[in-house]
């Protein structure tokens, strides 16, 4: 096997970046015989290299490609940065590299149709939209020249990218991609029934993740890993079927909580260093109409925020106490006056209300209005007439030393101008958690909680199945690394160790 890599000093490098390839000829037990393809040097003006990709043709050539920096080469008002490699003999010695012409950055592995024409998948941003948009351009001459831009996804909602296509047994292309938002939205698959040429309107996955690698098994399921963005970080692995109408699904985020059902609630226990967050579909913008209800009670000293109900777009964060509820419009979510100290009490700005006894809260907007609603009687009001940042639409239990929260049920709807409405329930009664897709559907790969004073980072991963259906996954990772440092990593997993192998969506 051949792995290649862009050697670097930190994820946005600042120094030297080397397009390196490694091999191995024991099964990936041990790998060796680096190969230096090109580097570049920051520090002297040059591009770094961003991320490089390896396809095996039919022929038995190898192809590789690798984008520049991130923003000389983003839009489509900017020439092309995405180069080109080949090699004859099994990657012992390369060509010179040569530019593309194919616009954009992230580039997605090259795919070989049956008539040898190959594909290549990028992004850019379009001046008509101010938007990042999937698009794929083809080359019927082995790579030397590539023409017909076609667009996969292109909208003014979100940022499709980093898409990667995959050919499925029927002969149907697949592209599933990324979405650059980074706040709640999922991951979108469209199709095209044309070799490429017309693509569907993108569907959401069941799954948020950056940079998704995709392959399709035996039974006509696809395996995906990816960088986890729809929940605890890391790298992950979902299985399931592309046509399905799972769709959308809320994730949960859980670090050092304890979370349970019992006599027909969800219990969760705060603690200083817990977090917990179930996460919604974003409404598509501050016109949306909005409904979003919890019915809970909470635990817990006087005049401190034990749990939040946020709405990204409009900017109005609903704080829970034991004693009131509260919302400042406009601020950054989790920043906002103490509770129970300086408080700036306008008119309808703050309720007092007995939480440690069950209420319905419900966030409502309707054509520009806001209110919150207890037990169905408005209690506060607020007109929205601004977009603000995208921040997660979520609920969230707060990291205290003491507390806890009891909720009965959740609902949420969004009212959208051109995206799809959305529509979700969840009662605790059903036995289920507001997550069980999570634990039904997905694996964890490799984890990578924070830590004080680094980020997470990892999740561009590659895989592929052995003989024997075991699959070889190599990815990045800086998990037990000082800052910025980070390292590659390879795991091995069987197909029968996802949670959904022997049926399910």
């Amino acid at each position: 096997m051949v792995l290649v890599f862009s050697d670097a000093d930190r994820h946005w490098a600042q120094g030297i970046t080397r397009i390196t390839t490694l091999e191995t000829t024991d099964g990936g037990k041990t790998w060796g015989n680096p190969r230096v393809i090109a580097e570049a040097d920051v520090s002297k003006g040059e591009e770094r290299w961003i991320t490089p990709r390896i396809t095996l043709l039919k022929s038995g050539r190898l192809i590789m490609i690798c984008d520049h920096d991130d923003f000389r080469h983003a839009h489509e008002d900017q020439p092309s940065g995405i180069w080109l490699w080949t090699s004859d003999d099994e990657g012992r010695t390369w060509s010179r590299g040569r530019l593309t012409s194919v616009p954009g950055l992230e580039p997605g592995r090259i795919v070989e149709l049956a008539d040898g024409t190959l594909l290549l998948s990028s992004q850019m941003a379009f001046r008509d939209n101010f938007k990042m948009a999937e698009f794929v351009m083809r080359s019927r001459d082995g790579g030397e020249t590539w023409t017909e831009m076609s667009i996969i996804a292109k909208d003014r909602v979100h940022n499709h990218c980093e898409g990667q296509i995959i050919i499925l047994a029927q002969g149907i292309l697949a592209c599933i991609m990324r979405e650059n938002n980074h706040n709640g939205y999922p991951s979108y698959v469209s199709f095209s029934y044309d070799q490429g040429h017309i693509w569907t309107p993108p569907r959401p996955l069941p799954f948020s993740g950056d940079r998704p690698f995709a392959g399709q098994i035996a039974d006509g399921r696809v395996l995906v890993t990816y960088r986890n963005q729809s929940g605890n970080a890391g790298t992950n692995a979902w299985l399931g079927d592309l046509f399905s109408t799972v769709g959308f699904q809320v994730f949960g985020v859980h670090y050092d909580d304890e979370c349970a059902i019992q006599d027909g609630m969800l219990h969760i226990k705060n603690s200083s260093t817990g977090d917990t967050r179930y996460v919604f579909m974003p409404p598509e913008s501050f016109r949306s109409d909005i409904v979003f209800e919890a019915t809970l009670r909470v635990e817990g000293p006087p005049d401190t925020v034990l749990a939040l109900m946020n709405i990204g777009r409009i900017g109005i964060t609903a704080h829970i106490t034991r004693n009131n509820i509260w919302f400042a419009y406009g601020r950054s979510l989790g920043q906002g006056p103490n509770p129970g100290h300086d408080v700036h009490v306008g008119v309808d700005a703050l309720h007092a209300v007995d939480m440690t006894r069950e209420h319905r809260i419900s966030l409502r907007t309707l054509h520009g209005r806001f209110w919150v609603e207890v037990d169905g009687a408005p209690v506060l009001h607020f007109i929205v007439t601004r977009e603000l940042p995208l921040e997660p639409t979520m609920f969230e239990c707060l990291n205290l030393d003491s507390g806890a929260v009891r909720v009965r049920s959740l609902c949420y709807q969004s009212m959208n101008e051109t995206e799809p409405d959305f529509s979700w329930a969840w009662d605790a009664r059903s036995g289920k958690l507001p997550d069980q897709y999570q634990y039904d559907n997905i694996m964890v790969v490799a984890p990578n909680p924070p830590e004080a004073g680094k980020t997470s980072d990892h999740g561009y991963s590659s895989w592929v199945q052995f003989p024997d259906g075991k699959i070889y996954l190599v990815d990045y990772s800086n998990r037990g690394d000082t800052p910025p440092a980070s390292h590659i990593y390879a795991t091995q997993f069987s197909l029968e160790d996802l949670p959904n192998f022997g049926g399910g969506s």
